[in-house]
């Protein structure tokens, strides 16, 4: 499904629209919404922080495993750009925590304290360096300066696993401690799945190149 906003395109998946959908019904506690504002407002950081370094947003991507910021300029600007432009929805993020305990603390309103949580726990989960995460991929350009293609590619996957596996096996214990405490589960699931996802896109890339 593509759209047209504000002359930006957006590009959103069918199956992210019903996942979306069936959450929205189902949140008796508006803990989805505040979920899907504090990514929202993740996003717009990396919008604004590529406003502020003069380059403009051609194409958004909404899918499941991915949302994708296509942006005019970008092989024009530094090194510390990019990583600014990178970290910056997980900055935004942990600003909104820190106002919003402030805010909660005040005046103990708990759609706050929902806002709050959801910011910090996707602020954390961005931070991890695993592939196409936001710290993944600032891992990745710090990497690139210093070493080959080949030993960025095996570096980052082995720091990308050695972060998943741990992650899986807190998850079940979780889960087997607290049976419908599912959260964790999938967001291993979801790191999982982003990894397979990347490492498939540079292999038929790479295959195309030969």
């Amino acid at each position: 499904m593509n759209i047209e906003l504000f002359g930006i395109r957006f590009n959103i998946s069918y199956p992210f629209v019903a996942i979306v959908t069936l959450l929205l019904i189902n949140d008796e506690k508006g803990i989805v919404i505040c979920c899907l504002l504090a990514s929202f407002c993740h996003e717009m950081g990396h919008i604004f922080a590529m406003r502020f370094f003069g380059t403009k947003v051609e194409k958004i991507g909404l899918s499941v495993f991915d949302i994708s910021i296509i942006d005019v300029g970008s092989a024009y600007r530094g090194f510390i750009a990019e990583i600014i432009i990178t970290l910056a929805g997980v900055f935004v993020n942990i600003v909104l925590f820190l106002l919003c305990c402030i805010v909660y603390n005040s005046y103990n309103i708990y759609i706050f304290k929902y806002f709050a949580i959801a910011n910090l726990t996707l602020g954390i989960f961005n931070a991890l360096p695993v592939d196409s995460l936001d710290g993944g991929n600032a891992f990745e350009m710090i990497l690139r300066r210093n070493f080959s293609e080949k030993t960025v590619y095996f570096v980052t996957l082995a720091v990308s696993i050695l972060v998943v596996i741990p992650l899986g096996l807190i998850s079940f214990l979780i889960l087997l401690n607290s049976p419908y405490n599912f959260t964790m589960l999938f967001a291993t699931m979801y790191l999982i799945g982003v990894i397979v996802l990347k490492r498939k896109k540079e292999f038929l890339i790479g295959e195309d190149k030969l």
